[in-house]
């Protein structure tokens, strides 16, 4: 009887003492954070680990689904329009660019891990659009991070990867093997000799504030640049991230648009 990648997934989350980003304590409701400390490696103690959930059925990897889904504003960047398994996309810059990459592929349906990245909150995920339901959270891997790590690339979609300077050469190249062998993806943050595309993140205007230093920051302005094996050359990009709404987006087309006047607001006081 075949083994399904999950099936196996899921034997491995149980040895290793993960949980999914939506167990965590301290959620009060679906979508929403409140607090909460992130799973790590190692096993609770038996007097605290609660009853193991019943598994929920879980949609089997397609290998006809080559691509999965990136944001509108992504696409024209990364040379196959989305994230193609079996692929390496390192990201420079932006930890709002690294959630904002992942998002849309967890919104979709597709099981996401943040490994190695303590410093990344659940309620930014949420709010860049993870589906937490599908989130494995290992913020600090230990002494087994690439143990740990060949699990997950078994049978979770998109492995993203922090401390990738910290891996040698060998252990990068049989990473690498095992992801395009398992079609995942790995998105690993900073330099990762031997990637399939770069994304780097430079920049960051802010805007909304009015001229006294009133008002509230809603919207930041990035250049993005992708370098991709093959292609002679990086495209380069502009976009909202975070968009007045939280997401990223296009930066608007102002041609033609005459500026409101200023408001005359008095002078701040106290």
């Amino acid at each position: 009887m075949t083994t399904s990648p999950h099936e196996v997934l899921s034997r491995r989350v149980s040895e290793l003492g993960l949980v999914r980003a939506s167990e965590l304590p301290g959620r009060s409701g679906p979508g929403r954070v409140v607090a909460g400390a992130a799973a790590s490696h190692a096993r609770p103690s038996s007097r605290e680990e609660p009853p193991a959930p019943e598994p929920e059925p879980e949609p089997e990897r397609d290998p006809e689904r080559r691509l999965l889904p990136v944001a509108g504003p992504l696409t024209g960047l990364l040379p196959w329009g989305g994230l193609r398994r079996g692929s390496t996309v390192s990201v420079h810059g932006s930890t709002a660019l690294l959630l904002t990459l992942v998002a849309e592929a967890s919104r979709s349906g597709s099981w996401c891990a943040l490994v190695g990245l303590p410093g990344v909150g659940l309620a930014a995920a949420d709010e860049a659009g993870l589906d937490l339901a599908r989130t494995a959270v290992v913020p600090r891997p230990g002494p087994r991070s690439a143990s740990v790590v060949a699990a997950l690339v078994d049978g979770v979609d998109v492995v993203v990867l922090g401390g990738a300077s910290a891996w040698r050469a060998g252990d990068r190249q049989r990473l690498a093997a095992r992801v395009r062998q398992k079609g995942a993806v790995l998105v690993p943050v900073g330099a990762w000799p031997g990637a399939d595309i770069e994304l780097h993140a430079t920049g960051g205007t802010w805007s909304g504030l009015l001229g006294d230093g009133a008002g509230r920051l809603r919207s930041r302005r990035v250049h993005l640049r992708c370098a991709a094996r093959g292609r002679v050359r990086d495209r380069r990009e502009d976009v909202l991230l975070p968009g007045p709404e939280g997401r990223v987006v296009e930066v608007p087309d102002t041609a033609g648009v005459v500026p409101a006047a200023p408001l005359d607001l008095p002078a701040r006081t106290g």
